[in-house]
């Protein structure tokens, strides 16, 4: 019996068609895929790091403005301590007529003329005493402290007074007197500048190694700030005849009498010029350290 080998000519398109079916959907589901898992996910942030320090930088203050409370002053010095800085070169030896500190004597007429009077003259000047002792520094509080302790010292208590001062009022003419040089710093250079009339025996007074090691000795100290502690008041202006800092003319023939006779009449004093200026504090050296300070300014 013979067995048939014909086939269906239906099955093969059909074939191809499912697998085209299964292509398709396969291709669909992929995609889907991808687009869901781009939707869903997180992408990282722009970084913007360079552009915010830019910005910082650009936003950045060109300056600073600082606040200064005006109500907060510096505090004044007390009267003694002007006194010892700035006074004591004249009072304490009574130069120019200037009352000596504990001279109650002295100070009396002038106390009674008022502590407005005796500010007065020591904010202004008078005579040969500059306005507020040649320190243009010295406040007013500090000159009304001043005042108050050169007179307590000499036996008067103005403190009462001090309070409500107005400094710069006007003041009676008749008391010219009561501001006597209350901050007027003595003229160290004066007897330095005086043209070596000591006798020539003094002048020989001084051990020669004492004159050859003091050259040495003042060079090492700073003459420039002994002169504008104390030798300035009367050296800037020249005040009693001292010869001005700079003044040529004025020194050469005090110079010309050599650097021996200027230290002597320094530190011993001379006419008017009381020794070292009136600060016994000072030392022989610190006196001969200013000296040659005003010689090397006025050469």
């Amino acid at each position: 019996m013979a067995h048939s080998t014909h086939k269906d000519p239906m099955a093969k398109p059909v074939l191809i068609g499912g697998l085209a079916l299964i292509g398709t959907t396969i291709f669909v589901l992929v995609s889907n895929l991808f687009s869901t898992i781009d939707r869903n996910s997180t992408k990282g942030a722009e970084d913007t790091s360079m552009a915010a320090a830019a910005a910082d930088i650009n936003l950045a203050p060109i300056g600073s403005v600082v606040t200064v409370d005006k109500s907060i002053v510096k505090e004044a010095r007390s009267g003694e301590a002007v006194y010892n800085a700035v006074c004591t070169s004249c009072h304490a030896a009574g130069v120019l007529g200037a009352p000596k500190l504990d001279d109650k004597g002295a100070w009396e007429p002038r106390v009674a003329q008022t502590l407005k009077v005796l500010l007065d003259h020591a904010t202004n000047g008078i005579r040969s005493m500059p306005a507020r002792g040649g320190d243009p520094t010295i406040t007013d509080e500090e000159l009304v402290n001043t005042i108050v302790y050169m007179t307590g010292k000499a036996g008067f208590d103005l403190s009462a007074d001090a309070k409500g001062q107005v400094p710069g009022s006007a003041a009676p003419a008749a008391a010219e007197q009561a501001a006597a040089p209350a901050e007027q710093a003595a003229p160290v250079a004066e007897q330095a500048a005086a043209p070596a009339e000591a006798p020539a025996a003094e002048q020989a007074a001084v051990a020669p190694a004492e004159q050859a090691a003091a050259p040495v000795a003042a060079a090492a100290i700073d003459g420039e700030k002994i002169y504008k502690g104390i030798c300035f008041s009367c050296h800037d202006v020249g005040i009693a005849g001292s010869p001005k800092l700079g003044d040529k003319a004025a020194w050469a023939p005090r110079i010309a009498t050599g650097n021996d006779a200027m230290y002597h009449n320094a530190i011993n004093g001379k006419n008017v010029m009381p020794a070292k200026g009136g600060n016994p504090a000072l030392s022989d050296d610190e006196v001969k350290a200013a000296v040659d300070f005003m010689v090397g300014k006025s050469q």
